[in-house]
């Protein structure tokens, strides 16, 4: 039995990313992001792009449609 003011922590269950680093997407899967400073971002550079892939912002190199990074952290607080 836990004592009095004791914290209990319940394990919470983390989904999959809805998209892996490295994985190709196919073009018209995603919105891509148009206004990356609204959001908080530094500007896309050297060929990739933001993609808004469910509620996280990803780099995606825009030629090959190859997934970079996730870069939701670096959202400000305009991002949904």
């Amino acid at each position: 039995m836990a004592a009095a003011g004791a914290c209990v922590s319940v394990p919470v269950k983390k989904s999959p990313p809805p998209v892996t680093i490295g994985e190709v997407i196919q073009k018209g899967q995603y919105s891509m992001v148009m206004d990356a400073r609204w959001y908080g971002l530094p500007p896309a550079q050297d060929g990739w792009v933001y993609f808004r892939i469910e509620r996280d912002v990803y780099r995606v190199d825009y030629v090959t449609m190859t997934v970079l990074e996730r870069a939701t952290a670096e959202t400000g607080r305009n991002w949904p």
